[in-house]
């Protein structure tokens, strides 16, 4: 079974989530409009509510914050890669989909599906290896996002991205220098967005597959931005775009 703990989380997973969980538990004197719209929301659907101290959540949670709410269920399944390619948001003409090198911290990971799905991707691609994975941690930090846009965990990100190709897709890379200007690239077509992780970027045989380099413009003295706010930069000038040409379906 997966922990899944905090307030918003929780909530947001039981409103669009039907099965899969085996109980909610909430720490004994726990209150508050929230915890009370949870509890209701667990008894429309079944789903047994148990009260425990504290101290039984803080070991399900380990040192996580989880606000006095835990809930267990299905451990977490990834998605098939050609059900990601299909999951196009009905709104878009053309595909979306993230695929992200080696990503190690589970805040950036969670938030980098937050945009993903909040702008219309269609999902989002992650290394086995020398990357976070999809836990608790992410979970939350995704707000729950993780359970509405599919999520593939692949071997080899390489090969990954020449399927992808072979399917239409262009190949855009993030760079934090000597890319090409972010506002001047035109992403009227089905895009593969690549990040790098949070210490060396886009490793260079994944670069190697990238088909444009794009850089975002920055006036400040920083040379980087974190990655989680560089993806959420870059996949809003894609719906910006997309929003302002015939890309977006009426």
């Amino acid at each position: 079974m997966e922990v899944i703990y905090g307030i918003n989380s929780i909530k947001a997973l039981l409103r669009q989530q039907e099965g899969g969980w085996e109980k909610i538990i909430i720490a004994s004197g726990r209150g508050g409009s929230s915890v009370k719209e949870i509890i209701e929301i667990a008894r429309q659907k079944i789903i047994p509510v148990e009260f425990y101290q504290r101290k039984y959540l803080d070991e399900l949670a380990g040192t996580l914050d989880h606000q006095g709410v835990v809930g267990l269920c299905k451990s977490f399944v990834y998605a098939d890669l050609d059900v990601l390619i299909k999951n196009r948001n009905k709104s878009f003409k053309f595909d979306l989909i993230l695929v992200l090198d080696s990503i190690m911290d589970p805040q950036n990971l969670g938030s980098i599906i937050r945009t993903a799905h909040c702008l219309g991707a269609n999902g989002v691609v992650i290394p086995a290896d020398r990357a976070a994975p999809v836990t608790a941690a992410v979970n939350k930090a995704s707000a729950g996002s993780v359970q509405q846009i599919p999520i593939v965990r692949v071997i080899n990100l390489s090969q990954t991205i020449d399927y992808l190709k072979d399917k239409g897709f262009w190949v855009f890379g993030a760079e934090a220098h000597d890319g090409n200007n972010l506002r001047e690239m035109d992403f009227n077509c089905s895009v593969v967005l690549v990040l790098g992780g949070e210490a060396k970027g886009i490793r260079p045989l994944v670069k190697k597959k990238c088909d444009f380099l794009l850089t975002i413009p920055m006036a400040g003295s920083f040379d980087s931005l974190n990655v989680a706010v560089a993806a959420g930069i870059v996949q809003y000038e894609i719906f910006c775009q997309r929003s302002q040409t015939n890309a977006v379906l009426k």
